[in-house]
């Protein structure tokens, strides 16, 4: 399943009119399903954090390149950041460890993107966050605002998967944001959706900005996606998964092991 773009993101209207150079760059290191789209609307609400949104994802990728007709996918950076920086010189993008490769690795982001300060967001409950990427990519949507082209079908090896996708990026990011000595923090989705103004007030502290309270919104400012079918998801996840099993190899298992395994857990259930 493709997914679908979120259009509203290449609207001229989040442009702003009066151009400023970036002098900090809000990056949101996350990972699918974690909560950033959420946290990226919040910030945005503040006009201090410019509109961090997944100018890095693939897809958004090439949109961006036709749209400013451009090839180059550094250029296309510096021209968002020309378009996209706050009044105050903050410029904000997310990041999902994958997007690493497509702007030329970690080094290449930190020497893109003027003084980056980093906000590693995570969700606590990561078995839900792998149920929600399973649904997510069966049915193309992937905020609220999407239409699920197709209902979603349990799959535990899709849900496995993301499972094990999910937890090997959380440890690549803190790895690499420790190792690196960056300038980051930790952030939970949990805490973003339970104290959003905290939240923010945090970031704002991190990266030495000031942000206008008024301005700061105390809940999310997007809709929750998630349903009983995440719940569901998980209990039948649960009592199917071998106990036995290798827990951290995020390697893909080839096609043959994968069909011995789902038969193996078909007889055993019968």
């Amino acid at each position: 399943m493709t997914m679908e773009l979120y259009e509203d993101q290449f609207a001229d209207e989040h442009d702003y009119s009066v151009q400023t150079a970036t002098e900090k760059t809000l990056i949101i290191a996350s990972t699918v399903r974690s909560g950033s789209h959420m946290l990226g609307h919040a910030l945005h609400q503040t006009d201090a954090f410019g509109f961090p949104l997944e100018y890095a994802n693939t897809n958004n990728l090439h949109h961006w390149k036709q749209k400013f007709g451009l090839t180059d996918t550094h250029a296309v950076m510096r021209e968002l950041m020309r378009r996209r920086t706050s009044p105050n010189g903050v410029f904000g993008i997310k990041l999902h460890y994958s997007h690493l490769q497509t702007l030329g690795g970690f080094a290449s982001v930190r020497a893109l993107f003027p003084n980056p300060h980093f906000v590693f967001l995570s969700r606590e409950d990561v078995m839900s966050q792998a149920v929600s990427l399973a649904v997510a990519r069966q049915t193309g949507a992937w905020i609220s605002k999407q239409q699920a082209q197709q209902q979603p079908v349990y799959r535990f090896d899709d849900i496995d998967d993301g499972l094990r996708r999910i937890l090997f990026e959380n440890s690549s990011w803190k790895y690499t944001l420790s190792a690196s000595g960056a300038a980051y923090m930790d952030l939970r989705f949990e805490d973003v959706k339970s104290d959003t103004a905290h939240a923010i007030t945090r970031i704002a502290q991190l990266m030495k900005v000031t942000v206008e309270s008024e301005r700061i919104p105390s809940a999310p400012v997007t809709k929750k996606q998630s349903d009983t079918t995440n719940q569901q998801w998980t209990r039948r996840f649960i009592s199917e998964f071998n106990q036995n099993d290798e827990l951290m190899r995020f390697n893909r298992e080839s096609p043959l092991r994968r069909v011995k395994k789902r038969l193996l857990r078909r007889r055993t259930a019968k």
